[in-house]
């Protein structure tokens, strides 16, 4: 079966390019010209992967990019941008993408980390039934209920609000502990780390709660 890919770009010439190469390469390839189209498009059918524009009309890529992880949608997204600057990458793999191609990109080398993604997402797990029991203050994975403590829950309440979004350490202090709390920064690291012992079938590789060097965590659920 063919490979689903949305391509998402405001220029015509480019759009026509991209959905050239890929329908040669054997992919079923469809387009979206602005933000909130290639919304519409990925929340109404299932893609293996979206070519996604950083700077469009309506919802720019990122807040394209924001809006699918906040609601669980985890296509695996590569950003095409203009603007080859770190912030911009860096604020673009914090808010979920896997990848980034600068502008003026060439084919071959777009083909290629297409291939790559779709591999590396082939094989991830199958999600998990996830999902917190609000009355026993519990999650249940699976059918199978597992106790939480009270900061514990707080805790994984905050990074299910954010699934799919990197959120610092200093982020989660400000929300769970509360900026005025006597406890110290650390305590997010050690509770971090008793979640995952409930939680991941192995801590030293854990694939719930990912650490994101220099910045923070992520909840892939």
């Amino acid at each position: 079966m063919k490979k689903k890919i949305l391509v998402v770009d405001d220029e015509p010439s480019i759009l026509e390019l991209i959905e050239y190469n890929l329908e040669s390469n054997d992919y079923q390839v469809s387009t979206a010209t602005d933000g909130q189209m290639a919304l519409d498009k990925v929340n109404a059918s299932d893609f293996d992967l979206m070519l996604l524009d950083q700077m469009l009309p309506k919802l720019s890529g990122i807040d394209v990019l924001k809006k699918m992880r906040q609601t669980g949608n985890l296509t695996p997204v590569i950003f095409l941008t203009a603007v080859d600057s770190e912030d911009n990458k860096i604020e673009g793999l914090i808010s979920g993408a896997d990848d980034y191609v600068t502008k003026p990109f060439s084919i071959k080398e777009l083909l290629a980390r297409i291939e790559v993604v779709l591999r590396r997402t082939a094989h991830q797990e199958k999600e998990k039934s996830f999902q917190l029991n609000t009355d026993v203050k519990g999650l249940m994975i699976d059918g199978n209920e597992i106790p939480l403590t009270k900061k514990e829950y707080e805790l994984l309440s905050f990074l299910i609000r954010n699934k799919g979004i990197v959120v610092s350490r200093e982020q989660i202090f400000d929300n769970v502990w509360g900026i005025n709390s006597n406890s110290q920064m650390r305590m997010v690291d050690i509770q971090i780390s008793h979640l995952r012992d409930k939680i991941e079938q192995d801590t030293k590789d854990p694939q719930i709660i990912k650490t994101v060097h220099g910045f923070g965590y992520i909840l892939e659920v």
